[in-house]
């Protein structure tokens, strides 16, 4: 994929997903990611991104288990889309309005760590 097809994707729907699991994206500061994954999805997906966070198990569904195979079978893309936008139905709200593209970048970055 090029980066003219890549840059109208980001521009009509924020993705961050190439071919082969490639990074679309500037990659994030990791220095800034994790303060960023603690300070704003600790509570519901815990320190390593399981859905254990204090409040992830009571959640109805619960928090996402970003180690779990299902997780692990989504793209980037897919999961950079739930950050920015919520997912209807559960508790995870959008983040699109209250972080830059750069935190958010920063925050994929981390979240795709803990796939790993």
């Amino acid at each position: 994929m090029n980066r003219g097809l890549f840059a109208a994707l980001c521009a009509g729907l924020v993705l961050g997903f190439l071919l082969w699991g490639t990074r679309a994206v500037d990659a994030g500061d990791s220095a800034k990611a994790k303060a960023l994954y603690e300070k704003h999805c600790l509570v519901c997906h815990g320190p390593q991104g399981k859905g254990d966070g204090p409040a992830g198990k009571a959640l109805k569904p619960p928090a996402a288990d970003f180690t779990s195979p299902e997780s692990k079978k989504k793209s980037e893309a897919d999961l950079r889309q739930v950050v920015e936008n919520g997912k209807p139905g559960t508790a995870m709200g959008s983040w699109k309005s209250q972080l830059s593209q750069a935190e958010l970048n920063d925050l994929m970055e981390y979240v795709m760590t803990l796939r790993k």
